[in-house]
């Protein structure tokens, strides 16, 4: 075992020693720069498409093929929510446990058609509830931009989304 460490021990000594040496060659081997981040039309990170982007032959989606992705991704998440019963919104009262998340709430996101099936019966409990109410009101929500409702272990999350 000592003698495979020493052996390791030595390699990695004998790298360090002779990499000073080895920058051209070493840069030959490097891995090219990423390309930009960029993925609007003119900013097109393939250098061999300039204007274009990297989607190869596929078609570029248009902004209402991108609108109904995000609805089906949003709605999706929304749908494995469980029901919460009103009582449970009545009776949350710790203010400091309330995180509002905005779902689908920029860009082409704020077109999407959110369904608010799951909170929506429970959007005039949560107008009425102080500590929901003052967590929303610090975001620039209301009761009726909320579209799930999770309450568990003393926590309240909102998740919110704003029609354009």
């Amino acid at each position: 075992m000592i003698k495979a460490s020493l052996g390791a021990l030595a390699a990695v000594v004998a790298v360090a020693l002779i990499a000073p040496y080895l920058p051209a060659q070493a840069a030959r081997y490097s891995a090219p720069p990423p390309p930009p981040a960029s993925s609007e039309p003119g900013g097109g990170g393939n250098p061999n498409n300039p204007g274009g982007t990297d989607e190869g032959d596929q078609p570029s989606m248009t902004s209402e093929e991108k609108i109904t992705e995000l609805e089906t991704t949003c709605n999706g998440a929304l749908a494995t929510l469980v029901k919460i019963p009103e009582r449970m919104v009545v009776a949350f009262a710790d203010q400091n446990a309330v995180n509002v998340i905005p779902v689908c709430n920029s860009g082409l996101g704020r077109a999407a058609n959110i369904d608010e099936s799951q909170a929506l019966p429970l959007q005039d409990a949560i107008s009425k509830n102080p500590a929901l109410m003052a967590a929303l009101d610090a975001k620039g929500f209301k009761a009726d931009d909320v579209v799930g409702v999770v309450l568990i272990d003393g926590a309240a999350t909102l998740y919110v989304h704003k029609h354009t």
